[in-house]
């Protein structure tokens, strides 16, 4: 019988050295393989993934970092869940790479579960782990197909793959000046067609004001530099932006807005459009909002399945005003959504065994084994999860490679452990 390795993930609760307001839960920074605490320029602070005392969590957002600093590294296939989710199916980091997710957590263990393909390496330099705020994810979003659009729920409960943080027209914001220490770049590279004369860049100098109390529009939505900048357009003019993604996949598009150009109140109307149809027709911000410089978002869900560019557009209305600034777009945000298997990156034999390990914890997933309580149909899966563990611990790098046993067959799994507090956003 195949004998089960499992390696508990030990945590330290750090008090992140940043100003910003927003304090999460859970801030877990690992520098993974590391003898010694590393800082970065930002001010956060990664420790050694051991030696340290066991916490609870939060609703884990967890940040994956691949730096494949020598060959066999960046050579190194693999498979990563969480969860119950299958998060990277077949993975190679030839290049520094860095991978985040938000997931709910349904169970009373998180396990970071990371399996070498046959004859391959996984590895993981760095692992963040800080709790999502409860609005990060709303529930409700508007799902948009070629028949039109419809209201979608359930979006705080599914996994996502954050892709691309785009700050439009502005300057890169880095996780010194987010306060949930993410990267947002500039939309420069992403513009596919946009005609000088019927567009423009604002920026603006003022206070960026949010509801008091509310729960959906605060600094952890987004902060106040994306909302400081903006691309417009005019009444004639349309603005697109493309965006390279996967192919038969699902997204969510979250697009934000801040009326930081009107004088007055139900100055801008303009179209949106995503993926080549009309999302919303003469949306209005203040109208939405109440106020001028007031922050808002909208949700869209959308399927692309050829491969190429998820494209989004602002273009003016059959309300806007002649020769004035139709609409703006201050910044973009896209995520993967897993698929309906549970992954959202693979087939669903990998994240069976995932979820498998995920849902019982280590504990009770190793006494099964033991046991003989397993099923037929799992233990080709099992065999994928779990056979034996070497560990080689170099350069703040961990990793572990792939030994067949002594029947010739079988894989190599590293599991994270980690304790939930709680199950949802």
């Amino acid at each position: 019988m195949a004998s089960v390795l499992a390696v508990p993930l030990l945590l330290c609760l750090l008090a992140s050295a940043s100003a910003a307001r927003f304090a999460p839960a859970d801030n877990h920074l690992l520098a993974c393989g590391a003898t010694a605490p590393a800082v970065l320029p930002d001010g956060r602070r990664f420790v050694p993934d051991s030696g340290c005392a066991s916490t609870r969590l939060r609703s884990p957002a967890p940040t994956l970092h691949f730096y494949p600093f020598e060959p066999a590294l960046a050579s190194a296939r693999f498979h990563v869940g969480a969860a119950g989710f299958l998060l990277l199916h077949n993975f190679s980091a030839s290049a520094p790479v860095v991978k985040e997710f938000i997931l709910p957590v349904h169970s009373d263990v998180l396990v970071l579960t990371f399996v070498p393909e046959s004859g391959s390496n996984a590895f993981v330099n760095a692992i963040e782990l800080v709790s999502a705020p409860d609005e990060l994810v709303g529930d409700i979003g508007t799902l948009v197909t070629s028949s039109g659009t419809d209201q979608t729920n359930g979006l705080s409960s599914q996994v996502y793959e954050m892709l691309y943080r785009i700050n439009v027209a502005g300057r890169k914001v880095t996780p010194f000046n987010d306060t949930l220490w993410r990267t947002w770049v500039n939309d420069e590279r992403f513009l596919v067609s946009t005609e000088s004369s019927n567009s423009g860049v604002w920026s603006f100098g003022g206070r960026i004001a949010y509801p008091k109390g509310s729960r959906l529009m605060t600094r952890e939505v987004a902060p106040d530099n994306v909302y400081n900048s903006a691309r417009s357009v005019s009444s004639q003019g349309k603005v697109t932006w493309g965006f390279p993604v996967p192919a038969s996949s699902r997204y969510l598009v979250r697009m934000h807005f801040c009326d930081i150009v009107s004088k007055a109140l139900n100055e801008l109307y303009f179209d949106i459009y995503v993926n080549g149809q009309l999302a919303v027709k003469d949306f209005d911000i203040s109208g939405a909002t109440g106020f001028l410089a007031y922050p808002y978002y909208i949700d869209f869900v959308v399927d692309v399945e050829d491969e190429g560019a998820l494209k989004l557009a602002i273009g003016g209305s059959k309300n806007s005003r002649s020769d004035e600034v139709s609409g703006i777009l201050n910044a973009v945000e896209i995520m993967r959504m897993n698929k309906t298997n549970g992954g959202i990156d693979g087939d669903f034999a990998v994240s069976l065994g995932m979820e498998y390990v995920a849902s019982k914890g280590i504990g009770e997933f190793t006494r099964s084994l033991l046991c003989g309580f397993i099923f037929a149909g799992l233990l080709l899966v099992l065999l994928m999860l779990v056979v034996r563990l070497r560990t080689e611990l170099r350069n703040n790098g961990t990793t572990w490679s792939w030994q067949p046993n002594d029947s010739g067959d079988g894989k190599l799994a590293r599991a994270y452990q980690l304790v939930s507090a709680k199950t949802d956003y």
